[in-house]
């Protein structure tokens, strides 16, 4: 495991990617496989396989692996991480693929907000024209379907409201958590959670569909896996911003499988939120707040 200890920009862009094309798959299969399986039951798949792949590590640290240090921010990362996954399922079911991930992405526009709501921080006023370009962007994105407020559209901003709240608790929980404790209570929760409606809506149609399912949870755990050593490899200002990387691979799948391609007004939309996003990643530092 020397490749991951060294710092090195290079590698951690490279897992970074390895990380976001991990996310894309995995959002791709819910897609496909959504017809013959319900939500609850993806969700469940994808903590339970979660907590069998994190076992041998939670039982080589035991019992330090059950220690926590912030109970209340891990519960809410915890929590918000589910509802994030259940929001981009429920969007993909409705608008395609590439639109869900640009708006589970407009995660940054949402995050000076929420700490200034949350932690009383100070808006940053370098960052407002970068996010009203952002939203600029999520209005083109939606414009072409005449539906801005479509049940879609609104899974997705959702998703990306979810995804800021759990950029602030990541970062809450940096430097006091392990990586093991973290995931351990993270697929727990979302096991527990998600458990009693996969028993009331429990579906899986044939085995290409379990297959689906198995697979959706190896690329959760993957991506979850490659993300964190990226981190390891440079900091997150310098690999913030290929995050974007989604909407890349995302779109290659939606054209290789659905034969869909983006309208020119879309790619323009697409280009505001992007630059948008790099461009409030550059800019802003984190608060002293989220650091202690």
């Amino acid at each position: 495991m020397r490749f991951f200890h060294r710092y090195d920009l290079k590698k951690g862009i490279f897992l970074v990617l390895i990380a976001w094309l991990c996310f894309s798959t995995m959002y791709m299969v819910s897609k496909l496989i959504e017809p013959k399986t319900s939500i609850s039951t993806m969700l469940f798949f994808r903590n339970i396989l979660g907590l069998i792949i994190i076992a041998p590590w939670v039982l080589k640290r035991w019992p330090k692996s059950l220690k926590v240090q912030n109970w209340k921010v891990i519960l809410l990362r915890s929590v918000m991480g589910l509802l994030n996954l259940f929001f981009i399922f429920l969007a993909v079911q409705r608008i395609s693929l590439i639109n869900t991930t640009l708006l589970n992405n407009s995660a940054p526009f949402f995050v000076p907000f929420i700490l200034w709501f949350w932690l009383a921080i100070p808006l940053n006023h370098k960052l407002w024209p970068a996010i009203v370009i952002g939203f600029i962007g999520i209005a083109l994105i939606l414009q072409p379907d005449k539906k801005i407020l479509n049940m879609g559209a609104i899974y997705g901003l959702l998703s990306g409201i979810c995804l800021a709240t759990n950029i602030i608790t990541i970062r809450m929980m940096a430097r006091k958590e392990s990586f093991v404790t973290y995931l351990l209570y993270f697929f727990v929760v979302g096991f527990v959670l998600s458990a009693p409606f996969a028993l009331l809506n429990w579906r899986i149609d044939d085995a290409l569909t379990l297959i689906g399912l198995i697979s959706l949870g190896f690329f959760s755990m993957a991506g979850q896996f490659f993300l964190f050593y990226a981190l390891k490899q440079a900091k997150a200002s310098h690999l913030s911003p290929f995050c974007y990387a989604t909407v890349i691979f995302s779109g290659i799948y939606e054209w290789l499988i659905w034969g869909m391609t983006p309208k020119p007004i879309a790619l323009f939309g697409t280009v505001l939120i992007i630059a948008a996003g790099v461009w409030i990643f550059l800019i802003s530092k984190t608060p002293k707040e989220l650091s202690k």
